[in-house]
């Protein structure tokens, strides 16, 4: 199957929350892109199709709100893919500084010669 992202996934690991109309939990942040992040959490209330608001703990902190593409188990528990569908422009900003620090930080030193 090709991969269908436009934007590079990043691993990271950082905590928040997310919260739909009538619940919220806390999440752990395993991936992150500029289109949207991967969340391992107590998500047995959230289900593919929902609409949802995320929070990560980074400064400042980066909110969005999103859509869950896909749930599953895994070994280490619930996980889901989020796909974000609003985040203002100096949010999006930060992220993608963020984004380059890590995209920089994990360049081989050979580009950087």
């Amino acid at each position: 199957m090709a991969e269908r992202r436009w934007f590079n996934r990043y691993k990271v690991r950082a905590s928040g929350a997310l919260a739909n109309n009538t619940y919220m939990c806390k999440v752990e942040l395993l991936d992150l892109s500029a289109a949207g992040a991967r969340v391992r959490g107590n998500l047995y209330r959230i289900k593919e199709g929902d609409e949802i608001y995320l929070s990560i703990a980074f400064k400042p902190p980066i909110k969005a709100k999103g859509i869950i593409r896909w749930c599953k188990k895994t070994e280490e528990g619930l996980e889901a893919g989020i796909e974000f569908t609003y985040m203002d422009f100096k949010t999006q900003q930060h992220l993608q500084a963020f984004l380059s620090q890590i995209a920089l930080a994990s360049m081989s030193d050979a580009y950087l010669r």
